[in-house]
């Protein structure tokens, strides 16, 4: 009869442990969005920036390459996070140009025009991968065109930047050389 009592005790414990211990669940639903999803968002929209510095090296195969690095900054409109359309100038030093280029000058001012876009959705990631292409000319060389990929980590508004890409550019070469030259670069940069 005792067991009887002190199992009796104890379930009567558990139990109003349990209903002490209980909490009320409330399970809450994303809410619908409240605009339009064609209005434009104050995020996506206006004026953005960057600065980049990187450096590579042409890849011609039986001739003589030409090693780069440089820094550029880029400004323009931002249509939404997958178009942003821009205008860029910058600085490009070839430690070894006097191999290649018909120039004693070492430095070159690249100007330029920069597309670029995610490829990927930033609602919800803090890294998306991006596309960019710069097309211009290189003072006092000539036509460069450089498409590239990277990621950008970060927030919509402040992000670095991680890319790698091609590039095609036209170089004042000495005759005996080819004047344009094919090459891979790489670049980090801060976009905001």
């Amino acid at each position: 009869m005792v067991i009887m009592k002190k199992v009796f005790m104890l379930l009567l414990m558990f139990a109003v442990f349990a209903n002490i211990c209980a909490q009320e669940r409330v399970i809450r639903m994303p809410e619908p969005p409240t605009r339009s999803q064609n209005i434009a968002d104050e995020d996506n929209v206006k004026f953005w920036c960057a600065i980049e510095v990187g450096g590579g090296s042409t890849a011609m195969e039986n001739m003589k390459n030409v090693a780069m690095a440089g820094a550029s900054y880029v400004g323009g409109y931002r249509f939404n996070q997958y178009l942003k359309v821009g205008a860029g100038l910058g600085v490009l030093y070839y430690p070894n140009s006097s191999n290649v280029r018909d120039t004693k000058n070492h430095l070159a001012m690249p100007l330029f025009v920069n597309a670029r876009g995610n490829i990927l959705s930033d609602d919800i990631r803090r890294t998306v991968p991006y596309w960019s292409v710069n097309v211009g000319t290189t003072i006092p060389d000539g036509f460069f065109l450089t498409p590239s990929i990277g990621l950008r980590i970060g927030e919509k508004r402040n992000a670095f930047l991680v890319n790698v890409g091609y590039t095609l550019r036209h170089l004042k070469a000495y005759p005996e050389h080819t004047t344009d030259y094919s090459g891979a670069l790489l670049k980090l940069g801060y976009e905001f």
